[in-house]
């Protein structure tokens, strides 16, 4: 296998990348997407148009492949340098741009591959990069290991709903004790706030299951737990819309979309115990 690396002049994630290549002696070919790589990437793009994301602000660079696999970004690049696929779960392509690094998932990933995943986040922040990171309650210890060690910069945190539907929403059965944990360890980074999304949940009710919004009191019932675990009613909360499209369940892509203004209530309801409570702006 070949590893090719396509950059593009001047972009320091691509360099930073070629850097942690070079110090573990592995070989590649780069090709600048702005000089001599123009022509050859337009066209491996065209091949692979489907694997690589393409944002508001255009392709994120570097773009890795060895012929099999493709890795766009630094923290998936680094992330699958490092270890061959066991990381995928924890990175994606990142949205933010200067010295922000994004789409680095706390709860996703394999917990048993935490030491791998903490070392690539010691890489990106030796390299003088801010770590924005998020999680929605799983693997608390490591959320705690990235505060520990001053690697995270900043941390998002969906608070999914209520405890009694957490594991529904999330998909996977979930201890509260875990989500709580990380609640305690979220409100202790140099930035941080709570989201929740007003999503549709499948209610069992009698032998036929009913899809719902969540209501404004479930809602506030989140806002509840955060006051109650960080003792604080002024962590920076934000409500969220739903966005069919994104659903992976198949049964919620049919749900009529809530507009912005059905956000309101929700806000109300949340402010009894998180006064700084606002909706998403669309």
């Amino acid at each position: 296998m070949s590893n090719t690396l396509y950059t593009a002049t001047g972009c320091t994630r691509c360099k930073i990348v070629k850097n942690f290549m070079e110090e573990r002696d592995i070989p590649y070919v780069e090709k600048d997407m702005k000089a001599e790589g123009k022509e050859e990437f337009q066209q491996f793009y065209k091949a692979n148009r489907k694997y690589i994301y393409r944002g508001e602000n255009g392709i994120e660079f570097p773009v890795f492949t060895d012929g099999d696999v493709i890795y766009q970004g630094i923290g998936p690049a680094v992330a699958y340098l490092l270890s061959r696929g066991k990381l995928d779960k924890f990175f994606s392509v990142g949205t933010l741009h200067k010295e922000w690094v994004d789409g680095i998932h706390v709860f996703r990933g394999n917990p048993e591959y935490a030491g791998e995943f903490i070392e690539v986040l010691r890489y990106l922040k030796n390299n003088n990069l801010k770590l924005q990171v998020d999680t929605k309650g799983k693997n608390s210890h490591i959320l705690q290991q990235i505060l520990d060690e001053g690697l995270g910069d900043a941390v998002i945190m969906d608070v999914l709903g209520p405890g009694e539907l957490y594991s529904e929403i999330l998909g996977e059965d979930i201890d509260i004790n875990e989500v709580e944990k990380s609640i305690k360890t979220a409100a202790n980074f140099p930035e941080f706030y709570f989201q929740t999304t007003v999503v549709p949940v499948v209610r069992q009710d009698g032998d036929t299951p009913e899809i719902s919004y969540l209501a404004p009191e479930e809602v506030a019932e989140a806002a509840k737990l955060i006051e109650a675990v960080t003792g604080s009613k002024k962590n920076p909360y934000l409500i969220k819309l739903f966005k069919t499209k994104e659903a992976k369940d198949k049964r919620l892509k049919a749900v009529e979309p809530l507009s912005a203004a059905e956000l309101l209530p929700y806000r109300s309801k949340a402010r009894t115990y998180q006064v700084f409570t606002e909706v998403e702006k669309v």
